[in-house]
């Protein structure tokens, strides 16, 4: 079985802790198209607030498929050098284990005991 895809998300650390006990939830927008998107936004790379990013709290997502299941989720964008993917939350939270980064020490701060307390697994 391959590694599971490292992926990451922003947001607020309101949203992050809400993410830890109960999951992600889709979002649904236009994104400046013509028709309306659902899903949950992960990048290969993290994205900071001069990418568009909004939050204070970064999440690591360990995603356990393989990339070429994601294909369709893709966005590509022409210009765009970091790769990021609108997947649908219930393929988020049924195939990943979610943490916080602490970006200034590159350490992860996984939350995976607090969550276990909560009985809950995302």
């Amino acid at each position: 079985m391959a590694a599971p895809m490292k992926m990451y998300h922003r947001t607020t650390s309101a949203n992050a802790e809400r993410i830890l006990g109960e999951g992600f939830n889709d979002g649904t927008e236009t994104y400046l198209t013509d028709r309306e998107f659902s899903g949950v936004w992960l990048s290969a790379e993290p994205f900071d607030c001069n990418e568009g990013a909004v939050g204070d709290t970064l999440l690591c997502v360990d995603l356990d498929c393989a990339e070429s299941d994601l294909a369709d989720f893709e966005w590509i964008e022409e210009g765009k050098t970091k790769r990021e993917w609108l997947i649908p939350a219930e393929i988020v939270n049924s195939r990943s284990h979610v943490s916080i980064m602490d970006v200034s020490r590159t350490m992860d701060l996984s939350l995976a005991g607090k969550r276990q307390q909560k009985n809950r697994t995302i």
